[in-house]
């Protein structure tokens, strides 16, 4: 199991309920920090490409693979009616997930592009990427609250993260600027960038977030950087 701030591994017994999708474990954010400080609790899914009803936070899938388009990257957000549909026509390049009731095809891609059958939703990018001789693809789910706010979650990603809002609105506080989001639309920070995610208002804000990095490099690194809460003036 992988954490998104610093590595640790947890046994967890997962007993599945097929009626809801949930596990008997809960998992949110601030009862476990009380735990397990410096560690956003989000681990593998139990349930192959979605986030069990009862958890914060899920890693939803991975994919490794070897090589991007030679121009400059997006990342493409398709909704397909079913799995069936959008499997098809995934390419190396892409990881089908179910969130918020649909099934969702995220691609990196050049930009203009567009999958057979699936209704466009938005393309985040162009985005840097570095050359790598491999990448690997993550893709997770969080419905956060603004009780997250007041954890120090500061962290850094070793490739660019990418946000598709579903509901809520977020700003990511970085050292020179902030970076906002509201449901609907996408966002990303380059990588190797300190970063802070803030939830905004008094609302949740359910999202899918992706890293895209180089296998070979840590995926997640907590930082000793102090942001200026600059998402709150």
């Amino acid at each position: 199991m992988i954490r998104l701030i610093l590595p640790a591994c947890i046994g967890l017994i997962l007993m599945m309920s097929a009626s809801d999708g949930r596990t008997n474990q809960k998992q949110t954010i601030p009862e476990l920090w009380k735990h397990e400080h410096n560690v956003v609790p989000c681990g593998d899914s139990p349930i192959p490409g979605k986030r069990p009803a009862n958890w914060d936070c899920a890693i939803l899938a991975r994919r490794q693979f070897s090589s991007l388009p030679p121009d400059a990257v997006v990342l493409r957000v398709e909704s397909f009616p079913t799995r069936e549909a959008a499997e098809p026509v995934a390419t190396p390049t892409s990881i089908v997930v179910e969130a918020v009731g649909k099934v969702w095809l995220l691609t990196f891609a050049k930009k203009g592009e567009r999958s057979q059958g699936g209704q466009f939703v938005t393309e985040v990018g162009p985005m840097p990427v570095p050359s790598a001789p491999a990448y690997e693809m993550v893709v997770a789910e969080a419905d956060f609250g603004p009780a997250v706010n007041a954890l120090p979650l500061q962290h850094q990603h070793s490739g660019p993260e990418i946000w598709y809002v579903f509901t809520g609105e977020q700003c990511v506080e970085l050292p020179d600027r902030v970076v906002r989001a509201r449901a609907g639309e996408g966002a990303f920070v380059p990588g190797d960038i300190p970063m802070k995610l803030n939830i905004m208002g008094k609302s949740k804000r359910d999202a899918l977030f992706i890293v895209l990095h180089d296998p070979a490099l840590p995926f997640t690194s907590h930082v000793d950087w102090q942001p200026k809460g600059t998402c709150q003036k």
